[in-house]
């Protein structure tokens, strides 16, 4: 389940915004979806679309169109908002491993004495 301490968290880690401001813009945000995970763009406020983009280009938020054929002939574009559980637990996974160490840190000795020998 998508929950305000999960989106803020994910907003924190990923905006490096202070806890405060990420628990108001997951308020934000979870304002417009409410239970669902999907909403149509013409619900949002053009202030609130600023922090959508955001949330976008953060990877926390996802984006997609559809394209309807009208009768007189031309299309239709609906924009729709798309949050992700899954996203949100990835990154507060990937936050909460412990750094991996690199790999040239655990090659032995020996492979860094190796001279270079042209062919």
């Amino acid at each position: 389940m998508i929950t305000r301490e999960k989106l803020a968290r994910a907003i924190e880690l990923r905006l490096g915004h202070p806890h405060e401001q990420a628990q108001a813009e997951a308020d934000r945000v979870l304002g417009y979806f409410g239970f669902h995970t999907v909403i149509i763009d013409n619900a949002i406020d053009p202030d609130d679309r600023k922090l959508f983009y955001t949330l976008h280009d953060a990877k926390l938020l996802r984006s997609s169109i559809e394209t309807t054929p009208l009768l007189d002939g031309r299309n239709w574009r609906i924009f729709y908002w798309e949050l992700h559980e899954s996203d949100l637990d990835r990154i507060v996974e990937e936050a909460s491993k412990p750094p991996s160490t690199p790999v040239y840190e655990s090659l032995p000795e020996e492979a860094w004495s190796h001279a270079y020998v042209s062919a």
